[in-house]
């Protein structure tokens, strides 16, 4: 193999080993409003994957705190209208729009992490994206993130959502959506055969 091999083969690679540390411990309940430092350059992107409402309640309230902020619930049409009557039914669901987004493609975590990097592609950036999600997604989501955004300049962190979604991440399942990740990165396709089937 060649110097341009070894080339290819680290940049394919790099963001899977980056991927795999986690960024400053993130806030509890009782911080999550603070506005956290070096946040405020560029485009601010806060983004949940709404399979629990919880987490879209918690990102809401952190956009809340970033006044400017594009707000993206990520999930299906059914978890978008699930959470939209939590958000209304606890009188939280915002008057203006305009800055929240309601992105319904990607069935799984590679899946948000990439049709969120598409759509970001047509808007001003980089800039600061933070990905809400429970405790124990967060490696994983972050992972796949840093690999998706690897070298676009968007800097990427996480805030814990208070979820009652407990369930254990798999080190297997880790590496698979590295893989995943870097194989979208590389060709623009994440793996999976059936585009609308989760894997």
């Amino acid at each position: 193999m060649g110097l341009a091999g070894v080339a290819m083969v680290v940049w394919f690679f790099a963001p899977a080993w980056q991927g795999t540390r986690r960024s400053t411990p993130q806030p509890k309940k009782d911080a999550i409003t603070a506005p956290r430092t070096g946040v405020g350059a560029g485009t601010q992107v806060i983004t949940a994957f709404i399979e629990d409402p919880w987490r879209s309640q918690t990102a809401l309230l952190l956009w809340r705190e970033r006044p400017g902020a594009l707000l993206v619930l990520q999930g299906n049409a059914e978890y978008q209208a699930i959470t939209y009557n939590h958000l209304r039914n606890r009188r939280l669901w915002p008057q203006d729009t305009s800055k929240l987004l309601r992105l319904v493609p990607g069935c799984d975590t590679v899946g948000q992490v990439t049709a969120l990097a598409r759509q970001l592609e047509s808007r001003p950036g980089p800039g600061h994206l933070t990905f809400v999600t429970a405790e124990t997604h967060m490696a994983r989501t972050l992972a796949i993130a840093r690999i998706v955004y690897a070298g676009t300049g968007w800097q990427v962190d996480g805030s814990d959502a208070e979820t009652g979604d407990l369930r254990p991440e798999s080190q297997l399942r880790l590496w698979r959506d590295q893989l995943r990740a870097s194989l979208w990165r590389l060709t623009g396709w994440d793996g999976r055969l059936d585009g609308n089937a989760c894997i």
